[in-house]
């Protein structure tokens, strides 16, 4: 499956208060300065505590995990599938086309988890599982469902779009750079100084 879309997740950034807006707008620009290297446009927007990345072409798939997997500030990098609100059945057949496509394997346990973040949605979350583990048990009664330990964690997030995700890798954590002031290394013949370099870029400070 040649994914179009990823969802970005944050951890640190989260708990901050109302200058939240700044530390996500910084993490903004050093997804799209990543981005800048890897063939291929991309935009990059927020919405509601969440960050997505959306590739208006052809693209290299790896090369944009690789870039992403540097940005400090990703906890979760998410490759996944964005379908408009139709209706309900069409959103099953997705769900259906996502488990065929990206699992050829059907040997497999699974689990459906489901976000309403627009609660004029007429399912509420509960019946969303329900519903979308039902029709993937019909379209391949060989997959049993395991709620406690799943193989494949299938996360529906039901927003003005909807999005379908169940891979999930991980990226460098802590804070985008540029967001706590700056500082200077020095570089000496052993493995601390470039570590410590590494850590404390992580924290957010621009070497």
């Amino acid at each position: 499956m040649q994914y179009q879309s990823f969802l970005i997740k944050y951890a640190e950034i989260g708990t901050k208060g109302k200058n939240r807006y700044m530390f996500e707008d910084a993490l903004i620009r050093q997804i799209r300065y990543a981005l800048s290297s890897v063939d291929g446009e991309f935009d990059v927007t927020k919405e509601s505590g969440r960050i997505y990345v959306k590739a208006l072409g052809e693209y290299d798939y790896d090369d944009t995990i690789e870039a992403l997997k540097r940005v400090f500030g990703i906890a979760d990098i998410c490759p996944m599938v964005q379908i408009d609100d139709k209706d309900y059945e069409n959103l099953k057949k997705h769900v259906v086309e996502y488990m065929d496509q990206v699992y050829p394997d059907k040997n497999i346990t699974f689990k459906v988890e489901s976000r309403r973040a627009k609660k004029t949605y007429p399912k509420k979350s509960m019946e969303i599982n329900y519903d979308l583990g039902e029709a993937i048990l019909y379209a391949f009664p060989e997959i049993r469902v395991d709620v406690h330990h799943p193989d494949v964690l299938l996360h529906v997030e039901v927003r003005e779009e909807i999005y379908i995700y169940s891979e999930i890798i991980p990226g460098p954590g802590g804070m985008p750079i540029g967001t706590n002031g700056t500082a200077m290394l020095l570089l000496s013949g052993g493995i601390d100084s470039p570590v410590a370099g590494y850590m404390i870029s992580k924290r957010g400070v621009g070497l």
